[in-house]
């Protein structure tokens, strides 16, 4: 139960608590802080999902928050965070892109293995076409085609959400 959420939230709180403290490893350092505070609280740990992902986000958020105050960024994010206070919409907008950010791995990781592989080298490990092409040993137009292929399914299930965000 607890690999579950780890599994369908790691993503998603890595990248909210990333828009406080602009670095990867201490995001995830924050996330799994999180984690361990979840798995300490055995009240939390029984309760329906939604209230684990509001403890985990509002976990996620705290220990980013001390992050920032603890190592006097304070002053270059001053004008994000004024007195510990976050404006709703600014919330709000960071909580969305979290949650679009980890359907997006969610699906990325359903995609056919040939599809993910070339997506993930194109578009996370940031190599041009020609690159994948050498590297995968595939000619350039399977490149091309696995790439379009997986942006098509891609926008095929995340269009299906977009009424849920509204």
């Amino acid at each position: 139960m607890i690999e579950q959420f780890f599994k369908t939230y790691f993503v998603r709180l890595t990248s909210f608590a990333y828009t406080w403290v602009k670095s990867e490893d201490i995001a995830k350092d924050i996330v799994q802080d999180a984690f361990i505070a979840f798995v300490e609280r055995q009240d939390i740990i029984e309760k329906p999902e939604a209230v684990v992902k509001s403890f985990l986000y509002s976990t996620v958020k705290n220990l980013s928050l001390n992050y920032v105050r603890n190592n006097q960024v304070r002053s270059r994010i001053n004008l994000e965070i004024v007195d510990s206070e976050i404006e709703d919409i600014d919330l709000l907008s960071r909580l969305i892109n979290a949650e679009m950010l980890g359907e997006l791995h969610q699906e990325l990781s359903s995609l056919p293995e040939s599809c993910q592989h070339i997506c993930r080298l194109i578009y996370l490990e940031e190599m041009k076409y020609d690159e994948v092409a050498k590297e995968l040993n595939l000619s350039l137009n399977t490149v091309k085609s696995q790439r379009q292929r997986a942006l098509r399914i891609l926008r095929e299930r995340m269009l299906s959400l977009v009424p849920f965000i509204f």
